[in-house]
């Protein structure tokens, strides 16, 4: 999976998935030779963030919970079903993050 897309699917800024590089990279998290990310790197990806945005473990916490876990024969994770405010959240998330994005680019422009 390339950057951008494990960044789209786990709505994440690309701030955290460097963090989660540096932080984590000694417990196996990080990119391909090529700069994908491998499907045991990705399953890892979705429980970091369950861990530490779900269920607030903090970074300790997470890397002890990391110890010993095997990634690469578990299913691809689903996540839960999302309740229409989570939804409506999202959607406004996304929404002020692509009018912040075009007052950017029109404040840029001459």
């Amino acid at each position: 999976m390339t950057r951008s897309q494990l960044l789209r699917e786990l709505d994440i800024l690309p701030e955290v998935l460097e963090f989660w590089s540096l932080e984590f990279g000694d417990c196996g998290f990080s990119p391909a030779a090529d700069g994908d990310f491998d499907a045991p790197v990705v399953r890892m990806a979705f429980f970091l963030k369950r861990l530490l945005r779900d269920e607030g473990f903090t970074l300790w916490g997470a890397r002890r919970r990391l110890q010993g876990c095997d990634f690469s024969n578990v299913p691809q994770p689903t996540g839960r079903p999302r309740s229409d405010s989570e939804q409506a959240t999202e959607e406004a998330g996304r929404r002020t993050r692509e009018l912040i994005a075009l007052l950017d680019e029109n404040l840029q422009s001459p």
